[in-house]
């Protein structure tokens, strides 16, 4: 903390900025926020997730009949399942930062939204999905005697959960490419605003010839 005595002294150094970012380096329940933008944005693709595996696997499950029971019931559990995994990420999140019992950095980047647990959440969703899909499509054409309306619902759904993992773990991919090729828009998108740090200055006083008394008045 020689930045923070220079203060005090009321000798400043050059760049101030360096200071501030020191101080709210130290502030470790301010570690599961950086990086605002990419965490609203894994966020949101969470509660898609959750909304769209959510009603998914309602809606399967509520369609079931006793022709078509085993495969909507089938699925539709698996969607439900899904739907709980992601939910009880963000649930342990919560709870781990509420708890304050993670003061790691590398822990806290991995835990914390947009961290590396999400990253993992998201693939394992977009692969299970996709293969879901898969097996589906597979079930469908290997009935030799298919039923009618029942195949075309099955390849239908299949089709759909093809479609909708293929995007999510495309969408995953070209997300890291891009970070990783163009590392200019990562920080870009992890700046942070540093507040100002406001002083009190005085003038002279008796004894003291020139200069200002300088204190921190505020650091936020």
């Amino acid at each position: 903390m020689s930045e923070l005595s220079e203060i005090r002294s009321g000798r400043f150094p050059a760049n101030r900025s360096q200071i501030q970012q020191s101080i709210l380096d130290d502030q470790i329940e301010l570690w599961w926020f950086q990086d605002a933008k990419r965490s609203i944005l894994c966020y949101s693709v969470a509660l898609v997730l959750i909304l769209a595996t959510g009603v998914g696997g309602i809606v399967l499950i509520s369609t079931v009949t006793s022709k078509s029971g085993e495969w909507r019931l089938g699925v539709g559990i698996f969607l439900c399942l899904l739907t709980l995994v992601i939910l009880f990420k963000h649930l342990l999140t919560s709870a781990v930062q509420d708890m304050n019992c993670v003061r790691s950095r590398a822990q806290i980047d991995r835990l914390r939204i947009g961290g590396l647990i999400d990253y993992l959440v998201i693939l394992f969703t977009g692969f299970m999905i996709l293969t879901s899909g898969y097996v589906l499509i597979i079930l469908a054409n290997a009935d030799p005697y298919p039923s009618g309306q029942i195949w075309n619902d099955m390849l239908i759904a299949g089709v759909i959960l093809t479609v909708a993992g293929s995007i999510i773990l495309l969408s995953l991919f070209l997300y890291v490419i891009i970070f990783k090729l163009c590392p200019h828009l990562a920080s870009r998108s992890t700046n942070r605003r540093v507040p100002s740090i406001y002083t009190i200055s005085g003038g002279n006083s008796e004894g003291r010839q020139g200069g200002f008394l300088s204190s921190t008045a505020n650091l936020i």
